[in-house]
């Protein structure tokens, strides 16, 4: 089930970024193929407990990842894989893997705000506590899809190098129960930075 959402997300935003690009064929030949390199830090929110007594927890990571893409002057698609990093014990690994697409907002020649959705698969590998608040001895697995927005602003440091600061929600709402113990992981809020090179397609 899960697989075939994904590949309704990649399907449906291969879509749209098509027939985005094609309507308007002044901007095919301001065409350019993106590779970013990202880092931020992020903040996952979560619940735990029985169907009697809830918890509400929150726990703060930093991330890095990678993204390849392509842009015209007013759209820019990516394919994106992120590594969260929990410096506490919780979490052993969160990684997502997906798809963004932005629609920009050209102020000058050096500087555009964008906004736009994303969606994909989210994994992680995380050790709980139990009722009684006693580290659990097992590990907790989860994969789920997440969906949500982007919003932010494009620096031109260059014609080949573009600074990018944004912020982006990725919601999860996905549950994991063992031992009469259910955790729901809810959204990843994060805010980061991205170093951009770009050259003109061919």
């Amino acid at each position: 089930m899960i697989k075939n959402k994904l590949k309704t997300i990649v399907l449906a935003t291969t879509l749209i970024a098509s027939s985005l690009v094609a309507s308007d064929s002044e901007y095919s030949f301001n065409s350019y193929s993106l590779v970013g390199i990202e880092g931020g830090y992020s903040s996952l929110d979560y619940e735990r407990g029985s169907s009697l007594n809830n918890t509400q927890e929150r726990v703060g990571v930093a991330h890095a990842g990678l993204k390849l893409g392509a842009e015209t002057d007013n759209y820019r698609v990516f394919l994106s894989g992120r590594y969260f990093y929990d410096s506490g014990d919780t979490y052993d690994y969160i990684t997502t893997y997906g798809v963004e697409v932005q629609y920009k907002f050209n102020v000058s020649k050096k500087l555009d705000f964008f906004i736009g959705g994303n969606g994909g698969l989210a994994n992680m590998k995380f050790k709980g506590v139990d009722a009684s608040g006693v580290k659990e001895t097992f590990s907790r697995t989860l994969q789920s899809p997440y969906f949500g927005g982007d919003i932010g602003a494009n620096i031109r440091l260059a014609d080949s190098t573009v600074l990018e600061f944004g912020g982006r929600v990725m919601s999860i709402q996905a549950e994991n129960t063992k031992n009469a113990t259910t955790y729901r992981i809810g959204n990843i809020v994060s805010a980061y930075a991205s170093i951009i090179f770009r050259w003109k397609m061919d």
